[in-house]
């Protein structure tokens, strides 16, 4: 299942820096999915959500890693698109 979700500002206003659930892209991916996820965990390696009890995981980009590491620096980012690739059924971790 490929997805490409927006990260706005707001969102990035919004999002809890080191938070997992509730990060920038947490929240992006939360508007983006609405009641489609019952959990999302973002982290510099993948991207996890829950769907029907079903678990789907994405290999993070590089580009959304950087954006990771200096969000949860308290850095300056700007908002983009991130294009991920779920892969049902398994876990990177």
């Amino acid at each position: 299942m490929k997805k490409t979700f927006k990260i706005t500002d707001r969102n990035i206003f919004e999002g809890e820096k080191a938070n997992p659930q509730n990060c920038a892209i947490a929240k992006a991916i939360k508007k983006e999915m609405k009641s489609k996820i019952q959990d999302v965990s973002v982290l510099p390696s993948h991207v996890t959500l829950r769907i029907d009890n079903k678990m789907f995981i994405a290999e993070m980009p590089k580009y959304g890693s950087d954006f990771i590491k200096r969000f949860d620096h308290g850095q300056a980012v700007n908002n983009f698109k991130l294009n991920l690739n779920f892969k049902k059924g398994y876990a990177l971790v």
